[in-house]
């Protein structure tokens, strides 16, 4: 099967990407509006770009030709937080992704705790293993759409006791989720080892 992306629609496109780019992780961005309003919502374009500074990157489409209130809240305040989701948390991030009004927070039709943070305006999920307080260096049109791609520098980690451990998270202990295509998602439980091979190539 061969196929030319530009003979595809974009929905065909977009189905066909997020079945060849998997798993994602999942960023649960918590931002606030300029009116108080504390959003939360699930994006699976995500990935991490750099460690000096640690430094973030997601992306978010627009939705009926309009930027998503994620974005307009990080245009308005320069801050977001990106919350890890566990097995745990999986039905309550899945709640959050529907469509609600700007006025409704998704922390109330979750029911997941907001925690003020300490460098940034929006507040985080107290009950996610992982937060990590960012505050915004871009935002980049991408595409048509455009895509708003948010580059955002880490400014505190919030991580729960057990996960760390000599200065690294413990991947048996923090069982994240995953996105797949469609509906479908994956639990991290079965990790295997290979430790990268030593550059002894003598050409």
């Amino acid at each position: 099967m061969q196929l030319d992306p530009q003979q595809l629609t974009p929905q065909a496109a977009y189905k066909l990407l997020i079945g060849c780019v998997v798993p994602r992780p999942i960023a649960w961005i918590s931002s606030v509006s300029a009116q108080g309003v504390h959003n939360l919502a699930p994006y699976s374009f995500f990935m991490g770009v750099c460690g000096d500074p640690p430094t973030i990157a997601f992306s978010a489409g627009p939705r009926q030709g309009k930027k998503k209130d994620t974005i307009r809240n990080i245009e308005w305040s320069r801050d977001f937080v990106v919350n890890v989701v566990d097995d745990s948390l999986a039905e309550q991030m899945n709640l959050s992704s529907a469509e609600y009004p700007p006025e409704v927070s998704e922390f109330t039709v979750t029911g997941v705790t907001p925690v003020p943070s300490v460098r940034v305006q929006a507040y985080r999920v107290a009950e996610a293993p992982i937060s990590m307080e960012c505050r915004l260096q871009q935002i980049i049109p991408v595409g048509n759409g455009p895509h708003s791609l948010v580059l955002g520098e880490i400014v505190y980690f919030h991580i729960r006791d057990d996960l760390y451990r000599e200065g690294r998270i413990d991947m048996y202990t923090l069982h994240p989720v995953g996105r797949l295509a469609g509906h479908l998602y994956t639990r991290v439980h079965d990790i295997f080892e290979m430790k990268r091979p030593v550059d002894n190539y003598p050409g």
